[in-house]
């Protein structure tokens, strides 16, 4: 709720959600003969339009009075001609994003090994450090930071001699990701202390999934995203919680935006005995036949183990088809509100020094049901709430006050009691005392070490604790 940017030190989040899944596939050839007769009369227009631009190209190279630069034309010209499809998943990835493109598929980068937070440029107040300084929220165990001695809350005020007063969260976290084998130089404001730290980047494994248990009969296990490394993560979390024994465990997939399907299906796979997980439809004329993902692993959590997964709008594509495989092999119960519905997938390819991304696939849960645009309806509903134009326009008004920072320094236990006081004392603001308590316990959080904070929190979670509940049933 802050207004801050909270990301990996080097991971540019991208909205894409990746290329299908691997199991059961039947392998297939651009050259097989079905894919060229039934794609000859288009490759001849486009072939027609190709040479077309091949010759308006070599006018423009001779004539122009200014100076070409192909590259740029280059990637200017495919870009132009992925979105051309009208398809906001189908796109190219240009030379200088490749690299955060690839990691963020890969769940792995080269980097110092911390999350960050930093407000906009437009909100820097050069007397309030924590307004324009690059504020420390997690360091990742055994990271380059960690090792350096680095925690959550210093504040980076340059990084190779230079401010970080102009920079955005995103350019920040490109600034500190630095370059394999080259050090990085980050001026550090701890308390009143300064001082200068070099650390030596490294490829760092993001994690993807963390997992606690509520009860002693209620585990729970956040998944985050879904990249290459996820489903090792899972596994392991899941060996985590089984030590436990619980009686049930919650999946927690509410805004995870989807990524590698893979990953997806070879978590679905720790849970599934047997059964279709996903069908995957591609287009008539492309002759590929479909493909249909069975689990075939053993399971990881036994049968006796009852499942819930929570879901809301922000819970997309891969996120949707493990809740899917999960719910239609009735092997779980779902618990939030309805999902985002994202029913395509895409492939990726390298194109030139970037990447090309193109929606290919459509798929189709157990059920046979089409999600795209409609998403998965939870067994129980649980909205999330909704604030009125009023209530939001008191929300912007008592944010400009910020009250926070006082109040925790008067009251600085991180309590129920002092939850409920702060929400009392600005009853009379027009915010909704549930926000106020959601902002005020935000506020706490973010000033407790990392492995400090609660994973999981039913008291200011009313989602989790319903399905909790069903579970204790």
């Amino acid at each position: 709720m802050r207004k801050t940017a909270l990301l990996l030190s080097v991971m540019l989040l991208s909205a894409a959600l990746s290329a299908g899944g691997s199991r059961e596939h039947i392998p297939f050839s651009p050259a097989d003969p079905r894919f060229v007769s039934d794609t000859t009369e288009r490759s001849a227009s486009i072939s027609s339009t190709l040479y077309s631009l091949g010759n308006l190209y070599a006018y423009i190279n001779e004539y122009c009075l200014y100076p070409i630069d192909g590259k740029e034309m280059e990637e200017k010209l495919v870009a132009a001609m992925l979105d051309s499809i009208g398809d906001p998943y189908s796109y190219y990835i240009p030379s200088e994003n490749a690299e955060d493109y690839s990691d963020n598929n890969a769940g792995s980068y080269v980097g110092i090994g911390i999350y960050l937070s930093k407000m906009s440029p437009s909100e820097a107040d050069l007397n309030d450090p924590e307004s324009w300084m690059v504020i420390i929220s997690s360091v990742f165990p055994s990271s380059p930071a960690e090792r350096a001695g680095l925690r959550a809350r210093d504040m980076i005020s340059h990084i190779n001699g230079e401010s970080v007063a102009s920079l955005t969260a995103s350019e920040a976290s490109k600034a500190l990701r630095g370059k394999s084998g080259e050090d990085v130089t980050l001026t550090v404001h701890r308390g009143s202390a300064e001082f200068e730290i070099t650390l030596r980047p490294e490829r760092i494994i993001a994690p993807t999934a963390d997992s606690t248990m509520l009860t002693d009969e209620i585990g729970y296990l956040a998944i985050y995203s879904f990249t290459m490394t996820t489903a090792d993560s899972v596994e392991k979390e899941l060996a985590s919680l089984m030590e436990s024994n619980p009686k049930a465990i919650i999946i927690d997939l509410r805004n995870n935006p989807g990524g590698a399907v893979d990953a997806s299906l070879e978590i679905a796979d720790m849970f599934l005995p047997q059964g279709v997980m996903l069908t995957t439809k591609f287009s008539d004329h492309s002759g590929r036949p479909d493909i249909t993902d069975r689990a075939t692993s053993p399971v990881a959590v036994p049968a006796d183990v009852d499942i819930a997964i929570l879901i809301n709008g922000g819970t997309a594509s891969s996120s949707e088809i493990l809740t899917a495989a999960l719910s239609e092999n009735d092997r779980a119960i779902t618990v939030g509100s309805t999902s985002f519905g994202k029913g395509i997938s895409q492939e990726v390819r390298p194109f030139s020094e970037g990447y090309i991304q193109v929606t290919t696939g459509h798929f189709f849960t157990p059920d046979g049901n089409d999600i795209h645009e409609k998403g998965i309806e939870p067994d129980y509903i649980v909205e999330e709430e909704e604030y009125s134009d009023e209530e939001m326009e008191a929300y912007e008004e008592f944010m400009k006050e910020n009250p926070f920072s006082s109040y925790i320094e008067e009251y600085p236990e991180y309590s129920a009691e002092n939850i409920e006081r702060f929400a009392q004392m600005h009853s009379d603001s027009g915010v909704p005392q549930s926000l106020l308590k959601l902002l005020i316990r935000n506020e706490y959080l973010f000033q407790l070490d990392y492995d400090m904070r609660p994973i999981a929190d039913p008291d200011y979670d009313e989602t989790l604790r319903k399905a909790m509940e069903i579970l204790s049933v």
